[in-house]
């Protein structure tokens, strides 16, 4: 498990929030799962200090994580370094 530091916008303010996950998709899940989150900004990973540039809007993505039923249990993986 990875730790991440995220900004985003939390309750109107520009926060740092930090997450730990097996992949930066499932950090980003984590930030759709709260729901005083409106905003994706940044992420990096603190180990490597590599990092993700967003300006993203997270309510379409919670509405459509709603749809997932509650049982279904998600992973994340990276299969390739190359999109198809």
């Amino acid at each position: 498990m990875k730790e991440y530091k995220l900004t985003v916008r939390q309750d109107n303010k520009k926060e740092t929030l930090k997450s730990y996950a097996d992949s930066v998709e499932e950090a980003i899940d984590n930030m759709i799962l709260i729901d005083s989150v409106s905003h994706l900004y940044l992420i990096e990973e603190v180990e490597s200090k590599e990092q993700w540039e967003f300006n993203e809007e997270l309510n379409g993505l919670r509405e459509l994580r709603k749809l997932i039923p509650s049982d279904v249990r998600l992973a994340f993986e990276v299969r390739s370094s190359e999109w198809h």
